[in-house]
């Protein structure tokens, strides 16, 4: 009798022994599933925030005792990170170490958090860091592209995607006609850059628009009293810095606009032409002229759908104040200095156009 209970005693501990440790197996697995589960959710919101086509920026400043755990709290109140304990643990895996380079950030939402951790590691002071490109005055979209990629900074079809296929929250960039051929055509001030290196290209984007408002916000009295979209104003002076090459030139060019618009004149502006070609040319041809397309001012009545290229500051100051005169054409007179010739009338255009040994305006070199 003993010896059968011994037997049963042992058998029943070894039933209880092993329905713990199928407890504590089962337990183990639903843990490392909700865990994975977890995780992976975190992953997935990264990897959707990251390819998400509707960008928004923030300007962060950050100070030098800022806490990564401040900045995480900071960074997940305006949506810019997923996860708290994500981004701290990125950072740690990453051998991120505070303090933090103390300045003024600007941070993009679909940047990945290794990406934000790298922005706040960069001394933008320290040239081996960053790098710095300048974008000229009346460069087009493609153009941007050609050069950062040839800079060896973005690759182009990326930067082009970037343009094409991405919102970015700006005032201004509401209710751009469909039309257009690059939705950020104009948009992207030229200027001097520096970015850190391997710099997305929405970052980049990013830093030309705020430029743009920037630059445009010391207009806004003249804004408020016209009867022009800053859409509208923005096409006109990207077609003056088409046109001209001297400053003292831009606001009369820009009154022959406005003079041939009040008139219901096609504003015949060779370089819009020029924006639909291929290749740019020296002088345009007669079939150059006849490409069907709303771009062409020479078929069109009124204004491009859009910009053709990005206009300087003179240039948008020359739109918002132009010149009070009574031209309605302008012929280059000068090839060395790029000068013009302005006319009242047509005749008056074509005697200059004989005089000056042209048929078409030469407003573009290779």
């Amino acid at each position: 009798m003993k010896k059968r209970n011994i037997q049963k005693r042992v058998i029943g501990s070894f039933a209880f022994n092993s329905i713990i440790t199928i407890l504590i197996v089962v337990g183990s697995i639903l843990a490392l599933h909700k865990s994975y589960a977890y995780t992976s959710h975190i992953i997935d919101q990264e990897s959707t925030r990251k390819y998400n086509e509707d960008v928004f920026e923030m300007v962060l400043n950050i100070e030098a005792d800022t806490s990564l755990n401040e900045l995480a709290l900071l960074l997940k109140e305006h949506n810019l990170i997923s996860n708290v304990a994500y981004f701290k643990l990125e950072a740690h895996l990453s051998d991120f170490k505070s303090p933090f380079i103390a300045g003024e950030y600007t941070l993009s939402s679909n940047m990945s958090t290794n990406e934000i951790l790298k922005m706040l590691a960069t001394d933008f002071n320290n040239e081996e860091e960053t790098v710095q490109f300048t974008i000229p005055e009346g460069y087009t979209i493609p153009q941007i592209a050609a050069k950062l990629d040839s800079e060896g900074i973005i690759d182009a079809k990326d930067f082009l995607d970037a343009v094409q296929n991405k919102n970015y929250d700006y005032d201004f960039l509401q209710n751009i006609p469909a039309t257009t051929t690059y939705k950020l055509e104009g948009y992207l001030f030229p200027d001097t850059y520096t970015v850190r290196k391997n710099a997305t290209p929405e970052e980049i984007i990013i830093r030309m628009l705020m430029r743009f408002k920037e630059v445009v916000a010391g207009y806004t009295t003249y804004l408020e009293h016209t009867n022009y979209s800053l859409h509208d104003l923005l096409t006109i002076a990207s077609m003056i810095e088409g046109e001209a090459k001297l400053d003292e030139e831009r606001p009369t060019i820009s009154g022959v606009i406005y003079n041939r618009l009040d008139a219901h004149m096609n504003l015949q502006m060779c370089s819009t032409i020029q924006y639909l070609l291929d290749k740019r040319k020296a002088t345009l041809s007669l079939d150059d002229l006849k490409v069907d397309s709303p771009y062409n001012t020479y078929l069109y009545t009124g204004l491009p759908p859009g910009p053709i290229c990005a206009p300087g500051e003179t240039s948008i100051k020359a739109a918002l104040l132009p010149e009070q005169h009574n031209y309605y054409y302008f012929v280059i007179s000068d090839t060395a200095s790029d000068a013009h010739h302005f006319s009242e009338t047509a005749q008056e255009h074509s005697t200059a156009k004989i005089r000056y040994a042209q048929s078409i305006d030469k407003n573009f070199y290779e």
